[in-house]
């Protein structure tokens, strides 16, 4: 394949998955095209990016959105495509037969990636292989607390299916009342409520071709946002737990995986356990982490795609310290409004030097990226705590008047002598 011809689209904006992915592929001499499915995704500004475009929302205009991809593809001359959010891999399943005859679509056929993106069929394959998985309760509008079993606070909280329109990605209830609310208010609508598994984040990832595992890393979580437990903000490299592995590779093995895959678990050190959480079928947060260790996805993902034989090192750099500064600083400021009520402890770890950490997007050679979201995440915050503190401090009449919502009638005064 001539040079030219090495073209790549990646599908989607989250900057810690769609930065590592063009920088690993540019490595290769690999041209990387980035296109959004949101407008409110901010625009990429990256060395390793040659252009950024933004396509139809794949929910609001669907025949818009795969003939604005289709015209990308062509005119990149683009040979593979790589769907890195949620939002972003239900789109491409959705036109996978479009899609499949114009490009190679880093990701397997709907019937395979459905099971993974529906996060109860992804726990019933588990079960099925003898993984451990948690307890779980379907929930609806119409779910009352009387017809739930008694359950363990705290329970989680998570989309039944993951899309681009999800409202939420997890969420802890610590109590009945906390739960009766939420039921109420409608919020947990199309959600599945799971026990709340003690231990620790623990991701083993892995490239799937052809039924072989052709490279595998894992990595423990340090820090969570929301800080009571949620995506990784610090994250070291350790070396892979077999049984881990096994369990692993027996699951995505199962799903008839092919690809990259993260396979999430809630490791109990303590009592040797691990309860799987989720597969991700895309590339995932710490994705700089292994690329960083030694472990380069993207490139063997290329590379095993185009035909040729990826060279995998034997071992990668153990106690390597992953940090995503722009979530740092969502964690902290989310720790103070809190007053500092956690759920997810801290993973036991031996102190280590600075020299040993490295950061989910800086590099000198190419700064825009993390400049720009911390930017972006530092002023979002501000705003944030500007509008809560107005809320507190102003009446309710001028905070209307702010948002340029209609205010409420004023209220009818009744006459005194008509008493109460």
């Amino acid at each position: 394949m001539s040079e030219s011809s090495k073209s790549v689209i990646v599908l989607g904006v989250e900057p810690r998955i769609t930065v590592p992915v063009a920088r690993s592929l540019q490595r290769l001499g690999i041209s990387v095209s980035v296109a959004s499915i949101s407008p409110l995704d901010a625009k990429l500004h990256s060395r390793s990016i040659r252009d950024f475009v933004r396509l139809p929302h794949p929910d609001q205009a669907r025949e818009g959105f795969v003939s604005a991809l289709s015209a990308h593809i062509k005119a990149r001359k683009a040979d593979m495509l790589i769907p890195v959010t949620d939002g972003a891999l239900s789109a491409v399943s959705s036109h996978y037969d479009e899609l499949s005859s114009l490009v190679h679509v880093a990701c397997p056929p709907p019937a395979i990636t459905g099971r993974v993106l529906n996060k109860e069929a992804t726990l019933a394959v588990a079960d099925q292989c003898g993984i451990r998985i948690p307890h779980e309760y379907a929930i609806s509008k119409t779910t009352g607390i009387n017809s739930l079993p008694q359950l363990a606070f705290p329970v989680v909280a998570k989309p039944r299916q993951k899309s681009s329109t999800e409202t939420f990605k997890v969420r802890y209830l610590r109590s009945k009342s906390e739960l009766e609310q939420a039921l109420e208010s409608g919020s947990l609508e199309d959600a599945i409520l799971q026990e709340y598994c003690e231990g620790e984040g623990v991701g083993v990832e892995m490239l799937i071709h052809e039924g072989r595992c052709i490279a595998a890393f894992q990595h423990r979580r340090l820090a969570e946002f929301p800080h009571t437990g949620g995506v990784a903000v610090k994250a070291v490299a350790e070396a892979i737990d077999p049984k881990l592995q096994a369990a692993a590779l027996r699951l995505l093995l199962a799903l008839e995986w092919e690809g990259v895959a993260m396979v999430e678990f809630r490791d109990d050190r303590r009592t040797g356990t691990a309860a799987l959480m989720e597969v991700n079928g895309r590339y995932w947060g710490t994705l700089s982490l292994p690329i960083q260790a030694g472990v380069d996805f993207p490139a063997y993902h290329w590379q095993v795609v185009h035909g040729e034989v990826p060279s995998v090192p034997a071992g990668y750099a153990v106690g390597l310290i992953w940090r995503w500064t722009a979530g740092s600083l969502k964690r902290w400021h989310g720790v103070l409004r809190s007053g500092g009520t956690r759920l997810s402890k801290p993973a036991t770890q031996p102190v280590m030097t600075s020299s040993n950490t490295r950061d989910a997007l800086w590099i000198a050679s190419d700064p825009w990226p993390a400049v720009l979201e911390f930017l972006k995440t530092g002023r979002t915050l501000v705003r944030s705590d500007a509008r809560a503190l107005l809320k507190r401090i102003l009446p309710k009449r001028t905070v209307a008047a702010l948002r340029g919502k209609p205010l409420p009638p004023p209220a009818v005064q009744r006459p005194e002598h008509l008493g109460e």
